[in-house]
């Protein structure tokens, strides 16, 4: 691997090619175009993501059978990659530095314009400011040789005061550690092996929502001031992986009209929606996709009607909810909203958050239909809101859930149960019922592994939609909408999708919390800033399921 050593500022720089690193940059900031680029090129699991330096991913290079210079070379070539450019290491692992394109070069006094002008030609670079008579900002061009390589030649000419290429490093900031929770990686929803409860049947590498990979990217698992709101039947604050201090913030239970949201008997889906979501890190249980996060447990009313649906949302709204979780639905199969409740949610969705409005996530409902299909009975109002976040399920092996619904309102799917796969590992209620002596919960125990439906896929989203808050609190909640179906990842058949890149069945993709992460910290503010407003159209939405006592139907 070529070194070299650079006269840089008052001093000199010592660099030496990475023989394990590159830098690679998609064309149109799409983090997932680039993964599967480099997966054309590069066999499957012999490479990690290493994080964003100037506009380049780095890509570490696992397998030392692979030949970095060819493997740049031809990733170079792969239409969704702009550019592509080695990494440099200085001496005894004391860094790393990525050369962006650019270069300042001095001139010395007197220099001709000939002279100037030869030397920019010779390598092949473009200008792109002029400082002072002697000083130009440059920049290679596909025909230049590598930045580090261009300094190299320019620092030998007499007539070349300075020489020097813009090198990116990575930011220094407090010590970021992933979480080691001991039920962690039997959680295959956050990272996908392959391998999971003793077999590798059912599971498929990389079927997952890239969470873990996501949080080592932000070096957060989420912030406390963002609060994730689930509405649901019940929650078992006691539980290990809910109680620690602060994780819970204002609770409220709308059937009992108390402080404490605590289940019923049969009422096991609120805690394990809300571990999904925000289950804390370090207590050695499970995890949420938002550990870091704040919980607002909200037990729903006794009916699911318009003065209920109101009264949930504005509290949502006025008790600060940054992230609203709706793992439910009703239980009518055509359920228009009335303009009642669709302001309710519009107005959650658009005033609150100091009017950058609360993130809405709804599920899609387990019904295997279409969720506007009017004329054929089905038409699911909640889902189909312009303001809502409608997450539909697939499985751990890639696949579209055999029950989850589908339709055009579908804005993106999310890892849960299926045929073909497994359920979905998450906090269970609790205890023991002293009149029977029956464990409360789904299972015995503190936890579930069949959780699933839509129900889970929900409160993924919603999770990620907070983890992505916690870097960019400014984001409305249209912005993380536009986000989450941009960062999506393509599964299943390709001519599902449409021209615009949606499909009925998978919505814009399956959620990628770690592309969306990349579009956030990488170099793509621009096309962040640009991520227009959806305008859906308007209606109601549903959400079906188990059946319970009440006209609310769990997800």
């Amino acid at each position: 691997m070529d070194s070299f050593t650079l006269k840089y500022g008052s001093g000199s720089i010592a660099l030496s090619q990475s023989s394990k690193l590159i830098g690679v940059k998609p064309k149109q900031n799409r983090p997932a175009d680039l993964h599967d680029a480099v997966q054309r090129v590069l066999p499957e699991r012999s490479w990690q993501g290493q994080g964003v330096v100037g506009g380049f991913q780095l890509i570490s290079i696992q397998d030392a059978t692979v030949d970095v210079d060819k493997a740049l070379d031809k990733i170079r070539l792969d239409g969704a990659v702009l550019t592509g450019t080695h990494v440099f290491e200085l001496p005894e692992n004391r860094g790393i530095y990525v050369p962006t394109g650019e270069l300042f070069i001095e001139f010395r006094p007197n220099t001709s314009v000939s002279l100037k002008q030869s030397a920019i030609n010779e390598l092949h670079l473009t200008i792109k400011e002029a400082r002072g008579q002697d000083g130009f900002v440059v920049a290679v061009t596909p025909q230049s040789p590598n930045p580090i390589k261009v300094a190299n030649e320019l620092q030998k000419k007499p007539y070349v005061a300075i020489a020097e290429p813009d090198l990116a490093s990575k930011f220094v900031t407090k010590a970021f550690v992933l979480p080691t929770d001991g039920l962690m990686d039997q959680q295959w929803h956050l990272r996908n092996t392959g391998r999971h409860r003793n077999t590798n049947v059912g599971f498929k590498i990389g079927a997952d929502a890239r969470v873990i990979d996501a949080w080592s990217a932000a070096r957060t698992v989420g912030q406390p001031d963002i609060i994730v709101a689930v509405v649901d039947d019940g929650f078992d604050l006691s539980h290990p992986d809910l109680s620690m201090p602060g994780k819970i913030i204002r609770p409220w239970d709308f059937t009992r009209r108390t402080d404490n949201p605590r289940p019923e008997f049969g009422d096991w889906h609120g805690t394990a929606c809300a571990g999904v979501a925000v289950a804390a890190a370090g207590l050695g249980g499970v995890i949420g996709a938002a550990p870091g996060c704040t919980l607002m447990p909200v037990r729903w009313g006794p009916n699911l009607s318009d003065a209920q649906i109101e009264a949930w949302f504005d509290y949502v709204t006025a008790k600060g909810a940054d992230v609203v979780s709706c793992s439910w639905g009703a239980a009518n199969p055509y359920f228009p909203l009335s303009t009642r409740a669709f302001r309710a949610l519009e107005r959650c969705a658009t005033q609150g958050r100091g009017g950058k409005g609360c993130v809405i996530v709804f599920a899609a409902g387990n019904s295997n239909h279409d969720i506007n299909n009017a004329e054929g009975g089905t038409l699911d109002g909640f889902a189909i809101h312009p303001n809502v976040i409608a997450v539909a399920a697939s499985t751990s092996v890639d696949t579209r859930s055999n029950y989850s619904n589908f339709g055009r309102e579908i804005s993106i799917c999310a890892p849960s149960s299926g045929a073909g796969g497994w359920g979905v590992l998450t906090c269970d209620v609790t205890g023991i019922d002293p009149t029977t002596g029956v464990a409360l919960g789904y299972s015995e125990g503190d936890y579930t592994y069949e959780f699933g439906g839509t129900s889970s896929a929900c409160p993924l989203v919603a999770g990620i939609a907070a983890l992505l808050l916690s870097i960019k609190p400014e984001m409305t909640s249209a912005q993380v909408k536009d986000l989450l179906q941009e960062s999506a990842r393509k599964i299943g058949d390709s001519g599902s999708y449409d021209i615009s890149g949606h499909s009925d069945q998978f919505g814009y993709g399956c959620v990628d919390a770690y592309a969306a992460v990349q579009l956030i910290i990488g170099d793509a503010q621009p096309m962040i800033a640009a991520l227009g407003v959806s305008q859906p159209t308007p209606n109601g939405t549903v959400e079906v399921t188990k059946q319970k006592r009440r006209r609310a139907v769990r997800a």
